[in-house]
């Protein structure tokens, strides 16, 4: 179940941090090895994308990998108002991606702070433009594995979020069996400004539990993150400082 996507942004944005209290501490997140073709390794896949071999490691240039980097991660903007987004590559049928607003709290995906990017039959080329409603500022992604047909360890309604906080703790929610141990990490992110142009993102979503046993295939994850990827280019965009997650949730919730 393999896509690479690639997504710009027609919006000007900046990017922020919900992250709690002691979130300047790396988040290790845990790999195993794909259960797909060795050439479908997320490695593979980024050397390919930048067309600079080893530019990027994939194990340890996530933002969030470092000490003092933002954790977790969405984005942010005064004026957002629509995205387009391309697809280039896609193997996963089933697999959807959309979008949300970022409040500080889980959101509930019902088709009014949020919006369906690309079906799973959405083929490769297929481009979509996606206009906002007004005043939305704060923004992150959202993917259901395999669509309305459930997926290992994520039964329906269980969706995957690039802020993961929102992810349940390891395989059924009663808690996680490998680190981080406070949100299952099932998206890195990685800065490919250098290679792509200012403000540029890679976004990489596992679209098995992250938080499972890592097993041979094919039960528990392979946490190989390539089963979704797609490209985010915002334009103007600066960083935002980073805040505790109370912080945010208090001046954000409804």
């Amino acid at each position: 179940m393999r896509w690479l996507l690639a997504t710009v942004f027609t919006v000007s944005v900046a990017v922020g941090s919900n992250a709690p209290a002691g979130a300047a501490a790396p988040v290790n997140v845990v790999f195993g090895t794909t259960w797909d073709a060795p050439s479908q390794k997320l490695q593979n896949v980024v050397d390919s994308y930048l067309g600079v071999p080893g530019a990027i490691n994939i194990t340890t240039d996530y933002i969030g990998a470092k000490l003092g980097e933002l954790d977790p991660w969405f984005w942010v903007d005064r004026s957002v108002s629509a995205l387009m987004i391309t697809e280039i590559a896609g193997n996963a049928n089933n697999n959807t991606l959309g979008w949300y607003k970022e409040i500080g709290v889980k959101p509930v995906i019902d088709g009014v702070d949020d919006g369906l990017i690309f079906a799973g039959l959405d083929g490769s080329g297929v481009s979509k433009v996606v206009t906002f409603p007004s005043g939305l500022t704060k923004f992150g992604f959202y993917m259901n594995p395999n669509g309305p047909n459930a997926a290992l360890n994520a039964p329906e309604p269980e969706l995957f979020f690039t802020n993961r906080y929102y992810n349940d703790l390891g395989p059924t929610g009663a808690g996680a069996v490998h680190s981080p141990f406070d949100g299952d990490a099932q998206t890195l992110v990685f800065d490919v400004s250098q290679w792509k142009g200012a403000n540029t993102w890679l976004v990489c979503f596992e679209d098995v539990d992250s938080g499972a046993p890592i097993t041979p295939c094919c039960s528990g994850t392979d946490n190989d993150f390539n089963d979704m990827v797609f490209q985010v280019t915002a334009l103007g965009a600066t960083p935002n400082r980073a805040v505790t997650f109370g912080q945010l949730k208090a001046k954000y919730s409804r």
